[in-house]
């Protein structure tokens, strides 16, 4: 059960930096705008939350399986 888990999460990463690529395109022709510095930021926290509580919700059920 162990193996398959860490598969899953594994595809999970490999997901959300796909997804990355799309959230956060790079365009050098544009200018840099504190409202886009901003939304980039926010965008960046909302991220790592999900990273963070991928990471609880991942030794919860691995603690409870055991």
């Amino acid at each position: 059960m162990g193996k398959k888990l860490m598969l899953a999460v594994a595809a999970l990463a490999l997901s959300v930096q796909s997804a990355m690529a799309q959230v956060f395109p790079v365009d050098t022709a544009t200018t840099t705008v504190i409202t886009n510095v901003r939304a980039d930021i926010v965008a960046w926290g909302v991220v790592f939350i999900g990273v963070a509580l991928t990471i609880f919700a991942y030794k919860r059920i691995k603690s409870l399986v055991r």
